[in-house]
């Protein structure tokens, strides 16, 4: 019974935070070009035009929020928004990664006998200290798939357990991009709605019906990842 019902808080959570990064930006980008005289439509033609230094700029300021606790959600639809969702999900993917290696070194040469001692006695923090030693790589996988604790927190957490750098960047970076890709595309998709590229009405189902398919996917991840521990 409680198994069941961390599934099912997982789910509420990851829903939960799907919905407010969408219903937050869509409501500003609505904002911004029906009461602001089209603005959306100029930042992102602005956004355009600024050539190689908008990504840059982006990437910057995705890793440092990243290391500062920011949730990264706000920051993938707005890439998809901004950039398109190919582009968009590069750049957000990019910037996450970096920041969560950040994270992860700072957390391991910085800030290492801090942390340890302020998350002693987490239970969360004890199970993948033990994880680290017996299925590393596991760990860093189920951490970047099971939303149990926010992404930058887990990269700080991570590098005060014993996995190593070089998986950890890796595996971070490609279990995180079917979320990325799925949050890049919303975003676009919004932006798309709002500016009147194609119907609000078609970009609400888009995004819904991919939320859906994020939820199945996460569920079957996480039932996977269970069942391979158990082994």
């Amino acid at each position: 019974m409680e198994q069941h019902g961390e599934k099912r808080s997982v789910s509420r959570t990851m829903i939960l935070k799907f919905a407010l990064a969408f219903g937050l930006l869509g409501a500003l980008s609505f904002a911004m070009e029906h009461w602001g005289e089209g603005y959306m439509t100029r930042l992102t033609a602005w956004v355009a035009a600024q050539g190689g230094l908008g990504p840059v700029l982006f990437i910057a300021l995705n890793a440092l929020m990243t290391m500062l606790l920011v949730p990264q959600v706000l920051f993938t639809v707005a890439a998809g928004a901004l950039f398109g969702w190919k582009f968009g999900a590069a750049y957000a993917s990019v910037g996450m990664t970096i920041g969560a290696v950040g994270a992860f070194l700072l957390a391991r040469y910085g800030v290492r006998d801090r942390l340890r001692a302020r998350y002693r006695d987490n239970s969360i923090y004890r199970r993948m200290q033990k994880l680290s030693r017996s299925h590393p790589l596991h760990l860093i996988s189920l951490s970047r798939v099971i939303p149990v604790l926010p992404f930058p927190v887990t990269s700080y957490l991570l590098g005060i357990t014993e996995v190593r750098s070089l998986p950890y960047a890796f595996l971070s970076w490609v279990c995180m991009l079917p979320e990325t890709l799925f949050l890049a595309s919303g975003g676009h998709l919004l932006n798309a709605g709002v500016t009147g590229r194609t119907s609000a009405e078609a970009a609400v189902v888009l995004v819904a019906a991919g939320a859906a398919v994020a939820v199945v996917v996460h569920r079957i991840k996480k039932k996977l990842l269970e069942e391979g521990e158990g082994d």
